[in-house]
């Protein structure tokens, strides 16, 4: 089975629980809130040795966060690019066994199953993968995954409680040795490392296969590209139920927060909506259990549930007041128009804000626009501003809906398939004047659709440049265990050929928003006034060409 996304996936949990960030959260309950001086320190070595005590306080997100800073401050600095490497390894780890599906299932699973899914993942690489690439660096960063693995308490505790720090090391040491004799011409050499990292594992440590194998695993995916992902069961069942907009749950967008689990969003017509939790608000106890002090994926494991069964939740308001919700869990659909009104009466401009690109997506811009033209519109406003994308073909679908004739999007891979051209097929039904708005956080179907309506001359964009996601994965689920791959196997580029990978899509009229502080501090988050056009600069922008486009007309 295969899927095609074009979208950097936020992180979704199968309670829907979701990051709002445009990747994976990084934020550790623990974590305290980074200084400015930490950013603003001019001191290099300073700023190294801030990052070390993260490091051993295992606070790997925080550290990843001031090496990333640092890093803009001083590219050249291979120390910081090489800790930094080290740390994401490690979160990536601390994030793997927390998921529970990895834990009950992937480390239970026989030796020659782990060495089937194994086998079956470089398989996949070498069929589809966008690029050609060799198999030692996958190899050696299975090798450098375990090794870093045997640095981790949990890794330890859980696959060689009784293990000795002196069989440790020696162990570290003979993959060491290992890696430095390391050649893998084909899969076979692949395997035959894999089984002798195994060997040395189960003599040093006593530890089973399945641990040792699953780090290679994880390591060939890691070795590839930010966006090529091992998929456990529960994050296969959460991709899908993403593209689908269909989830069993709360209805409630999640972000991890000091003192518990803050609401970034509620879905409306879900539980949490019609129990009358709002964003801002923050879950600090889950059936009494504190939330603070948990990770974002012990804290989903204890909101998840079947549908119909019931969870407590005690939630802070901003005030300051608390509340006790008991809600049931049950099916919500998650909607990708999350806003549409008038925004001009007098002129006719209307707008819609649409939040990502799943299979329902463009049935929901038709009876959103269906319903402005009712009430009037003229021009159409549409806002891609913090959508992170989804599904190739419904970017596609769009922009057959806009754009009469010619080239909307192209992709060029490797395997069979994945070299497409996609072309408008003349049956364009939105004919009005559209001004498109977006962000350094519109990403992948988003820069599809407004990098189409910008070579077409179709619409006016409004904003700052794009992500630069030019990528396409296809989602294979597994023949070995209950898991999955998601790959890139394309490259998309806009109708010119224009690349968008690390490029993005530049406006036609570029409008910076500096984020303000709230009211009651300059420490106090930003005020999101999206949508609002008394206070929304890059949709008053849009307003103000969109009238005076129509003055001209007359």
């Amino acid at each position: 089975m295969r899927t095609q996304v074009s979208g950097s996936s936020t992180w979704l949990l199968s309670a829907l629980l979701a990051c709002s960030a445009l990747s994976e959260a990084r934020a550790e309950p623990s974590s305290p809130s980074l200084p400015t001086s930490v950013v603003a320190e001019s001191n290099p070595d300073a700023v190294l040795q801030r990052a070390l005590e993260l490091e051993r306080g295992r606070k790997w997100s925080s550290a990843i966060e001031v090496y990333d800073k640092a890093l803009e401050q001083w590219p050249s600095r291979t120390d910081f690019s090489h800790r930094r490497r080290l740390c994401e390894t490690h979160y990536r780890l601390v994030r793997r066994y927390q998921d529970q599906s990895f834990r009950n299932v992937l480390l239970k699973l026989p030796k020659e199953r782990a060495l089937g899914l194994f086998d079956e993942l470089i398989e996949r690489i070498e069929s589809h993968y966008v690029d050609p690439v060799p198999l030692e660096p996958l190899v050696r960063k299975g090798l450098d995954n375990l090794e870093v693995a045997l640095r981790d308490p949990n890794f330890l505790r859980t696959n060689a409680a009784g293990a000795t720090p002196e069989r440790v090391a020696w162990l570290r040491d003979a993959l060491r040795r290992q890696r430095a004799r390391l050649v893998v011409p084909d899969r076979a050499a692949a395997q035959s490392h894999v089984r002798a990292a195994c060997d040395l594992a189960r003599q040093a440590i006593g530890t089973s296969d399945a641990p040792v194998i699953l780090e290679f695993t994880y390591g060939a995916c890691d070795a590839l590209d930010d966006y090529t992902s091992y998929l456990t069961p529960d994050k296969l069942d959460d991709l899908y139920a993403m593209i689908d907009g269909n989830f069993v749950g709360l209805g409630v967008e999640l972000k991890q927060d000091p003192d518990g689990l803050k609401i970034v969003a509620v879905i409306r017509g879900g539980p949490a909506s019609e129990a009358g939790m709002k964003g801002g608000d923050v879950i600090t106890h889950i059936a009494a259990t504190p939330v603070k002090g948990l990770s974002l994926d012990e804290a989903a494991n204890r909101l998840q549930g079947t549908e119909g069964s019931k969870v407590e939740v005690t939630v802070a308001h901003p005030g300051g007041k608390s509340d006790l919700y008991k809600l049931t869990r049950r099916h919500v659909e998650v909607e990708s128009v999350t806003g549409t009104k008038i925004v001009d009466a007098t002129a006719g401009i209307g707008y819609v804000q649409l939040n990502g690109f799943q299979k329902s997506s463009t049935e929901e811009l038709e009876k959103a626009i269906a319903v402005l033209r009712r009430q009037g519109m003229k021009t159409l406003v549409l806002d891609l501003r913090g959508n992170p994308g989804g599904l190739l073909n419904v970017a596609v679908e769009m922009g057959e809906r806009f754009i009469d004739t010619g080239v909307i999007v192209s992709t060029r891979g490797r395997a069979p398939g994945q070299s497409q051209t996609y072309r408008a097929n003349s049956r364009a039904v939105w004919k009005m004047p559209l001004y498109v708005l977006i962000d350094h956080d519109s990403a992948s179907a988003s820069e599809i659709l407004a990098g189409a309506l910008k070579d077409h001359r179709r619409g006016v964009i409004v904003g700052e440049r794009s992500y630069g996601k030019g990528s396409v994965q296809s989602i294979f689920a597994l023949r070995s265990a209950q898991a999955g791959l998601k790959l890139t196997t394309a490259k998309f580029y806009s109708p010119m050929s224009r690349p968008y990978s690390e490029q993005g899509v530049e406006p036609d009229v570029k409008v910076h928003v500096d984020a303000k502080p709230a009211a009651d501090g300059p420490s106090a988050k930003p005020v999101d006034n999206q949508g609002d056009p008394e206070t929304d600069a890059v949709l008053g922008t849009a307003i103000r060409l969109a009238k005076g486009r129509l003055n001209a007309s007359r």
